[in-house]
């Protein structure tokens, strides 16, 4: 039989007192409780700085701490086309939209946006590329939709699902200045999420018209089936690479605050969002996102939420 020691180099310290600044995988006995203890680093969400325009159907992209939100539909349904930008603590306005619309996609970075797609009256396939103060008009998706997912970058960005006058199951690959076809997902659907990168891609949740737990990775030209979501919901917002996303928020039906993190094959249920909330955006990484905006069946949302990871000391028992 394996022992600790062999998987970890060293044997199980026993202690009167917990260690002061313990590592993550340390196992240790505390004497005087008499229990064996662990150190686990797992995420879990925090209250950040308020968007200055509650919204919903919003896009996102960039850091945690350079964060970028576009786009959206405010309190009556009214298109926006406000853009902010997060600094790690408070949103501030950057260059609006040239065409205000919701339900939208995007990708790349708060200095090199993407946003294309949306809904004003009609279903759109615009695209507009963000150079950290303004917005200039980019190459048109092939076909124009709504609630479709994104990723990538503003020079080599994927767009996938949605809705057109049907939910289609089109992908297109953009190169800084046209979009060309790329491989169907598996599955057609809309008001999913994504993240990764164009040869990299990941698709996950959304409605077709049943509410799917399906996740899909892209390879740069097909994608295959991945781990499907624990909670099935759509209108969730996604962040992080093809091996290590986050998928939070969306609709079960009810609002849902689930977060799931995917390692590339499973995903793994995390610390909830403290709002419960569908239709939001997300930017960032798996192990520092943003969370902003969207609706509850109520109002529509300005809250925004940081995922960030934290130790957690746990007590082992036996059952």
């Amino acid at each position: 039989m394996t022992t600790f020691k062999e998987i970890r180099g060293n044997l199980i310290k026993s202690t009167s007192t917990d260690p002061a600044n313990p590592q993550d995988g340390q196992i240790w006995y505390n004497s005087t409780s008499q229990v064996l203890k662990g150190e686990e680093i797992l995420g879990a969400w925090s209250s950040g700085g308020n968007l200055n325009t509650a919204r919903r159907n919003i896009s996102g992209a960039g850091t945690q701490t350079a964060g970028l939100a576009f786009g959206g539909a405010t309190t009556g349904d009214v298109p926006s086309n406000a853009t902010e930008e997060y600094n790690g603590s408070a949103w501030t306005a950057g260059g609006n939209l040239g065409t205000a619309r919701y339900a939208l996609a995007g990708a790349g970075i708060q200095t090199s946006g993407l946003a294309f797609g949306g809904i004003v009256t009609t279903v759109l396939n615009n695209t507009e590329e963000y150079d950290g103060s303004a917005w200039t008009a980019g190459g048109s998706l092939g076909t124009a939709r709504r609630q479709l997912g994104g990723a990538g970058t503003q020079t080599a960005g994927l767009g996938f699902g949605g809705y057109s006058t049907t939910v289609v199951a089109n992908t297109e690959e953009y190169d800084g200045s046209a979009w060309t076809a790329g491989g169907n997902l598996g599955t057609a659907r809309l008001n999913l999420a994504g993240a990764g990168i164009q040869t990299a891609g990941l698709a996950f949740g959304g409605i077709t018209p049943t509410i799917t737990a399906a996740t899909e990775e892209y390879n740069g030209s097909t994608w295959t089936a991945g781990g499907s979501l624990n909670t099935a919901r759509q209108g969730l917002a996604g962040a992080g690479i093809q091996t290590a996303a986050l998928g939070f928020g969306g609709f079960e039906p009810g609002d849902s605050s689930a977060t799931e993190e995917y390692d590339g094959s499973a995903w793994l249920s995390r610390s909830n969002l403290a709002t419960a909330r569908n239709s939001l955006g997300g930017a960032g990484t798996q192990t520092a996102a943003l969370a902003f905006g969207g609706r509850t069946p109520g109002p529509v949302l300005a809250n925004t939420e940081e995922y960030n990871l934290a130790p957690t000391t746990r007590t082992f028992t036996t059952s």
